[in-house]
């Protein structure tokens, strides 16, 4: 998925659930931008803890674009992204 050679990878954003965190890697996949969603199976093994959230990651030299990108996304609406949670 990710390559060796790759940048660091820095947090985009945090998903209200698994479901909207694919969502929106695969809109940045299909714009070519490599990602990867950390966390997402975390209820399955802990159960629902307030706090542990799937999270979207891209390369440090991707994320204005794909900032851009997940802000225009139309499953966007109502995500748990802001500035407090952006590295």
């Amino acid at each position: 998925m990710i390559s060796k050679e790759s940048d660091s990878m820095v947090r985009l954003a945090a998903a209200a659930n698994p479901f909207d965190a694919h969502i929106w890697e695969q809109a940045l996949l299909e714009e070519g931008i490599q990602c990867q969603v950390l966390g997402d199976y975390l209820g399955g093994g802990i159960g629902n803890i307030p706090g542990m959230m799937a999270e979207l990651w891209v390369e440090a030299s991707n994320l204005e674009r794909a900032e851009t990108i997940l802000c225009q996304h139309p499953d966007r609406v109502g995500a748990a992204n802001s500035d407090e949670q952006l590295n």
